[in-house]
């Protein structure tokens, strides 16, 4: 099993949700690699030869190694002009470096001239285009390299802002395209908050084999026929999917179909886990230290907020 984490978000800490996932897999014995897209994604187009020969690009080229230690020590963060340029020279090495994909490229942001990802056509046309996309280099090495040494059956994406959305799915395209066998499983709060949505339908036959709303453990660990950890012995059937907000019942979309089974979210211990952060590139991460989020609760009991998918 692989889990990955898509580009573009913040590269200053490891992903909480995909430290959970591991959590649950290493108390169950179960073997995964963890492929933080993100940060490598993004190293991977700031230490590529710059596009332009431009005064700016080509200074911010030469102070490349130079900025990204300072991010990873306390002296840049106390002097605020250091920063400052620092950042600033990261950010015109990534706009120029993706200008001819026609995206607008950050250390956080991800925009596409046309392609928006709040349009399920657009994400589908960026999965069956995905040399489109300015990280595609990156990623079809490194995936090809890593799927041929792993052969893993099932591999999940964790899609949280909508920065990662295009992005995750050229990936998602590329490896449907060259590993047609391999399970897709798409989880993570921006997939939340498409599924909780009044009448929502799946847009994503035939790309994604499972969307996961809320917390991924169970659901995970019920598709590869693990039993997750429960709170009360009279649940007798495991969870199959998403918490549905209606029904309050597990549920799993798989190519389109809703079935709701199981027995409540409140039998399934997603406490239990503790969250492992071993197989984060944590070095890589521009932050003078290491930074792990954590959640300190799940769900909320006003639980009336529309634009909230808690």
């Amino acid at each position: 099993m692989i889990l990955i984490y898509p580009p573009v978000a913040k590269p200053c800490e490891p992903p909480a949700g995909i430290a959970k996932l591991c959590g649950a897999l290493d108390y169950h014995g179960i073997g995964y690699r963890v492929l933080d897209a993100n940060v490598e994604g993004l190293l991977s187009l700031l230490k590529a030869p710059p596009l332009s020969l431009d005064t700016w690009t080509h200074r911010a080229s030469r102070h490349l190694s130079g900025h990204l230690a300072s991010l990873k020590c306390w002296d840049a963060y106390q002097d605020n002009g250091r920063y400052r340029r620092a950042i600033k020279d990261l950010s015109r090495l990534l706009e120029m470096s993706a200008r001819s994909s026609r995206v607008r490229l950050g250390l956080a942001n991800y925009q596409h001239e046309e392609f928006s990802p709040t349009r399920s056509t657009d994400l589908v046309k960026g999965a069956e285009n995905p040399e489109d996309n300015p990280f595609y280099p990156y990623f079809k090495k490194r995936l090809t390299e890593l799927l041929a040494n792993e052969q893993p059956s099932i591999i999940g994406l964790s899609l949280n802002y909508l920065s990662q959305a295009l992005c995750a799915f050229a990936m998602i395209g590329f490896i449907r395209r060259e590993w047609p066998g391999v399970k897709l499983v798409l989880g993570g709060g921006l997939v939340t908050s498409w599924m909780r949505r009044p009448h929502w339908q799946n847009p994503f036959n035939g790309l994604v084999d499972y969307l996961v709303a809320g917390p991924g453990e169970g659901p995970l660990l019920s598709l590869i026929g693990v039993n997750p950890v429960r709170n009360s012995s009279r649940c007798d059937s495991k969870p199959s999917g998403a918490l549905n907000p209606v029904t309050k019942r597990w549920a799993i979309i798989s190519n389109g179909v809703k079935a709701f089974k199981g027995c409540s979210e409140r039998g399934f211990r997603n406490d239990y886990y503790r969250p492992n952060y071993e197989s984060f590139p944590m070095r890589d991460y521009f932050a003078p230290g290491p930074i792990l989020p954590y959640s300190s609760s799940s769900g909320c009991y006003w639980n009336r907020c529309s634009f909230c998918p808690e």
